[in-house]
This record gives structure tokens, C-alpha cells and sequence, in this order.
């Protein structure tokens, strides 16, 4: 019999030391953050040392939690290789996507028919990031929004955000002064740090807002500037259609670059023995490219290009 740790707690342990944090484990594993809690104690326990530092953002390892995780991740690869190569070919008729609600709303949904069409009997499963909803599998592809994507694993950076200020077209039409606009209501995601840079990086000596308001949802945010409610930063590939179409409108060319970018994660393996996957990010690719080409033909109409 093998002294070893279950192996649930080592499946804990290796999603939580991958994503840096308990609750990422959590959604990817589809369970409670609590249950990911559980299973390292038990580990712990099992093992007579910690193998995570607690940090108030997330979770580091200890040096033997380190050689650990690296242990664990080799093991990992290559059972999942194996599994791959030995699953009913059937499954290759199957991606199962993970990807936040915006990027998946704003650069997926509006054109998958065209890339289910150019593959006949596949099917694509999305499901959020951010939720707990259980997904029909385990992803086999992760479109991460962050600064480094995870290690021993195939990456392929998708965009990097260019953030522009919008407003909708009745605040556009009604300013006599557009510069105006900017100092008006800004609406901010998750906090003010984004129109800081924008700010300080556009060089422009802007009053005070007149309110700032907060929202979790990127989908709020482009409801509430098409109905006049702010001016807000949003990438300029993402509303390409909104802006193409006089929904929003571009208040300043300005652009503001986050150290985050969008990344498509998967297994060296599946990407390897998986042809699909390869095919759905060439996919992905092309559409953001054709998307930043059509943005390129609006901003330069805009100055008379």
C-alpha cells in the first residue's frame, strides 16, 4: 500500500498552489471555497507541516509546499496525458471552455456559429469563471484575465486591453465641450485605480468627477453609458460594434494599457493531442484581430484620417 496523501487533498492542493489562491481553486474545481479548506488541513495533517503561507490576497507556498506542487504537477500532466490518449475518440468532438462573462458575451458569442460551422459535430461548453455553477467536465481551456499566466502550461496571450473613455450618444450630442464629458460622472469596474492611469497617462488636467460610481458587472457599466448615465473606460475591442454602430460614442483617443492581458490557458498536452483546441484559438486570434481592425477604419474616420 503507497503512504501517500488522498488524492483529493493533493487535487486541492494542486489547484490552489497554481492559481495562487483558495477561492480560484474552488471555482475550478466547482466546489466551495470551504471544501478547498478542508482538504489542505487534511494534507497538512497528513504530511506534519503547512504547505501554504495564508496571505490576505491569496495563498504563497512554503519551500515544501514547492516541492510539492512541483511533484504534483508532473504527476498530473502526465496521468492527464495518459487519459487524454486513451478517451474515446468521441471527446474530440467536445471543448469545454472556461471564460469570463464580458470577453465571452462581447468576442465569442456574437460569431461561434461561424467557427461551429467550420467544424461540424463539435460542441462548446462555456461556463463563467466566476462562478460555482458546475460545468459537464473539467475545462480543457481557461481564458484568464491576469498579469502571469499559470506555469507548466501551454499560454497564448489573446489582448491586451486598450482602455478608452465612452459616453452615450444623447451626453455626445448634447456637450458643447467633449472634454467636458471627462470630468463629469465616470463609472468605474471594481474601483478607481483604471481612470487614475487613464489620467495620468493621457497628460490631460481634468476637474474632479462630479460622482464616481462602482460597479462589479461590465455589462452594467456599458448598459448605464448607453442610457447616459457616465462616461466610462471600456476596451476599445470589446465595443467595436457599440461604437461602429453610434451606441457609444469615443469621447478622447486616449488609451490606457493595464499590466493584465487575456490568456488563453490549457494543457501542453491537450493543446498537443487536442486539434480543436489549436483550431478555436487560431479562431479567437482572428476575430480580435479583424475586431482592432474595424476599431482602427471607426478611429480613423473620427480624425479625418
Amino acid at each position: 500500500m503507497r503512504d501517500l496523501p488522498s488524492l483529493k487533498s493533493l487535487r486541492a492542493f494542486e489547484a490552489a498552489a497554481r492559481n495562487g489562491s483558495l477561492t480560484a481553486a474552488a471555482n475550478e474545481l466547482c466546489i466551495g471555497q470551504g471544501a478547498i479548506s478542508h482538504q489542505i488541513r487534511i494534507l497538512e495533517d497528513n504530511l506534519g507541516l503547512s504547505v501554504f503561507v495564508r496571505k490576505q490576497h491569496g495563498v504563497e507556498l512554503t519551500p515544501e509546499g514547492a516541492l510539492l506542487f512541483a511533484s504534483c504537477n508532473r504527476a498530473f500532466d502526465d496521468l492527464e496525458g495518459v487519459v487524454q490518449h486513451i478517451r474515446p475518440r468521441n471527446t474530440q468532438k467536445i471543448l469545454r471552455v472556461k471564460v469570463g462573462p464580458f470577453f465571452s458575451m462581447k468576442l465569442i458569442a456574437p460569431r461561434i456559429s461561424q467557427f461551429l460551422a467550420e467544424n461540424p459535430g463539435l460542441q462548446i461548453h462555456l461556463s463563467h469563471l466566476e462562478t460555482n455553477t458546475p460545468a459537464s467536465g473539467t475545462a480543457d481551456v481557461i481564458i484568464d484575465y491576469c498579469l502571469h499566466p499559470p506555469p507548466a502550461r501551454f499560454s497564448q496571450r489573446l489582448l491586451r486591453e486598450r482602455l478608452v473613455p465612452v459616453c452615450g450618444r444623447a451626453d455626445w450630442e448634447g456637450s458643447n465641450d467633449k472634454r467636458d464629458l471627462l470630468s463629469g460622472n465616470r463609472l468605474h469596474y471594481r474601483g478607481l485605480s483604471e481612470w487614475q492611469s487613464w489620467i495620468a497617462s493621457s497628460g490631460l488636467r481634468l476637474s474632479p468627477s462630479r460622482q464616481d460610481l462602482i460597479f462589479d458587472d461590465q455589462h452594467i457599466i456599458l448598459e448605464a453609458v448607453k442610457e447616459g448615465q457616465g462616461v466610462a473606460l471600456v476596451d476599445r475591442t470589446m465595443v467595436e460594434y457599440e461604437l461602429r454602430t453610434g451606441q457609444i460614442c469615443l469621447v478622447h483617443d486616449h488609451y490606457y494599457e493595464p499590466t493584465e492581458t487575456y490568456q488563453f490557458v490549457c494543457q501542453e498536452e491537450l493543446f498537443r493531442s487536442k486539434p480543436v483546441t489549436k483550431s478555436f484559438l487560431n479562431w479567437l486570434l482572428q476575430e480580435i484581430d479583424e475586431r482592432q481592425r474595424r476599431y482602427a477604419e471607426i478611429a480613423s474616420a473620427r480624425t479625418g484620417g
